[in-house]
């Protein structure tokens, strides 16, 4: 007799339980963004609703506007290969992102009023504070 009840129990339940397969599915959201990139995000947002613009350059750079547009002679350590990656004599992976400005500067006439965030490279060993890639973000105003 529980055997019964238990299997009528359990008919009813299924026949009460009418999954529609027709019906679209519902979508799972997966992860989340970055706290970096809502952070830089926000920041844009920030400088943007003062008037500034955001200007990118490429992160592998020319010596020229990585250095020498920025008056850091040829012998300053900040070139040496403890500190910069170097793709080439001429080519490095961005340490800064002042070449942005000096880039701006070059193909825009005052006022200028610029913010230059992005991922710059240096060549440091990995612990709690530092590692070989990063986020900076420079501003720029000349009137």
């Amino acid at each position: 007799i529980a055997k019964g009840i238990k299997e009528k129990e359990k008919n009813a339940k299924l026949a009460s339980e009418v999954i529609d397969v027709s019906l679209p599915g519902k979508k799972n959201l997966i992860g989340k963004r970055h706290p970096l990139d809502l952070t830089l995000e926000s920041m844009k947002n920030i400088f943007v609703s003062m008037g500034f613009t955001v200007e990118e350059g490429p992160e592998v750079e020319l010596d020229h506007y990585n250095f020498e547009a920025l008056n850091i002679p040829k012998d300053h350590p900040a070139r040496s290969e403890q500190d910069t990656f170097y793709i080439n004599d001429n080519l490095v992976l961005r340490t800064q992102t002042s070449p942005v400005q000096i880039r701006v500067m070059e193909n825009q006439a005052p006022p200028i009023k610029m913010i230059a965030p992005g991922k710059v490279y240096r060549s440091d060993a990995v612990d709690a504070t530092h590692s070989p890639i990063f986020y900076q973000m420079e501003g720029l105003v000349i009137d």
